[in-house]
């Protein structure tokens, strides 16, 4: 039997559950799964280059009526979160609007659902308590199990607001006991496990997974000349979509480097929303590559340093650390986290015990330390990572979309 399954995720096709959606769903296919995913992306230029190369990829989108239906339940959305929250933030949503997923073709050819993201007018959840097959939904965040934040560091004022309260009933009436949620650490599986959203559910770990294929080996000196970085001296690396965001640890991260010697490091920056005035005051020389969707640049990215630094206090898994440790970059960050579940301590990188500026500069230290002793924590690090790979994660759910169809 060749299993059919529909993976469902919304959003920009340079998010993280795309991304992290797209490489399972690739891998699915070279297993022999007939996958599919479905996506939300409206702009017909966009929709036309993904099927140029991968027809596997459908729209919910297809005509005008359909985009101002997903215009409708956007604005409807910002609409409540003003009046109720007096925030229009993104990270923060309802699940009240959407398309309704039993209308979909591919979902009535599918023998397994599989939800990664359905946010921001995607797909609502009225809908998914009419879905009649089994369910696999990974959860690439919080959202599933909160009363609208994606991060409840984020948002912990709104959490117990009505609104919230509202949405967690809502959350829980609507989905369907044949639900099975997969969380992508130790550490989202606990916080869903005592929600009282799903409480009740069992709640299964995968970790999340990388294409390996995408980092190809070349010199630390190689990888600067890349970037044109000109420098004898370590690069810290940091990266993120949202420094600005408590959860992300930024303020930490910028205090410990005001604390290090000047004339040893150099900091390499990418991702988005980065205050020059910011960077300027820490006194350290830097670069900033900005939102990187090259696969050339972010190998030299990761290649060319010599530390990583993953400062996140809440994040599901995310996929930055993990590239940077497989491309031989030893990475820190802090305990009680799901990066430290794979960083191991002073093996292939370095766990922060305390969440301050002066336990983050001790780690940087030490690793500065140690690499120039020999090489083995970056090749400690490459292996770690290589237990991630895309073949070995879509396995592990071929084994579970297998049990759950009971073949």
């Amino acid at each position: 039997m060749k299993i059919k399954v529909l993976h469902i995720v919304g959003g920009s096709i340079a998010n993280g559950a795309y991304i992290g959606a797209s490489i399972l769903h690739k891998a699915l296919l070279d297993q022999g799964v007939s996958s599919k995913l479905l996506n939300d992306t409206c702009n017909k230029r966009d929709q036309l280059k993904i099927n140029s190369f991968d027809k596997s990829i459908i729209f919910i989108i297809k005509n005008f009526l359909q985009i101002l239906m997903n215009k409708f339940f956007i604005i409807s959305e910002k609409i409540l979160k003003s009046i109720f929250l007096h925030s229009p933030r993104e990270t923060f949503t309802l699940g009240f609007f959407g398309f309704d997923i039993t209308k979909v073709k591919e979902y009535k050819e599918a023998d397994i659902v599989h939800i990664h993201w359905l946010n921001q007018g995607f797909i609502n959840l009225k809908s998914l308590s009419k879905i009649d097959k089994p369910v696999v939904w990974t959860m690439r965040d919080m959202w599933a199990f909160t009363g609208g934040s994606h991060y409840s560091m984020d948002f912990e004022k709104y959490e117990n607001s009505y609104l919230s309260q509202v949405i967690q009933k809502y959350k829980k009436k609507k989905y369907n006991k044949n639900f099975q949620f997969v969380a992508v650490s130790n550490w989202l599986k606990n916080k869903a496990k005592r929600s009282l959203i799903l409480a009740d559910y069992k709640v299964m770990k995968i970790d999340n997974n990388i294409e390996l294929k995408n980092f190809d080996l070349i010199t630390k000196k190689e990888a600067r000349s890349i970037l044109n970085i000109n420098t004898k001296k370590q690069i810290i690396l940091y990266g993120a979509q949202n420094p600005q965001s408590k959860r992300k640890g930024w303020n930490i991260f910028v205090n410990s480097l005001k604390k290090l010697e000047k004339n040893i490091f150099f900091l390499l920056i990418f991702g988005s929303f980065w205050s020059q005035e910011a960077l300027d005051e820490i006194g350290i020389e830097y670069k900033v590559l900005g939102f990187i969707n090259n696969r050339k640049i972010l190998n030299a990215t990761y290649r060319s340093a010599d530390i990583f630094v993953a400062s996140s206090i809440q994040d599901a898994w995310p996929k930055t650390f993990a590239e940077a440790m497989y491309c031989g970059t030893p990475t820190i960050c802090f305990n009680n986290t799901s990066i430290a579940e794979i960083v191991d301590h002073k093996i292939n990188g370095y766990v922060v015990q305390e969440f301050n500026p002066t336990s983050l500069k001790e780690g940087i230290v030490w690793i500065s330390k140690e690499i120039k002793k020999n090489n083995l924590m970056s090749i400690n690090a490459t292996n770690k990572i290589s237990n991630f790979s895309s073949k070995i994660i879509a396995q592990k759910y071929i084994d579970l979309y297998k049990n759950l169809l009971n073949v």
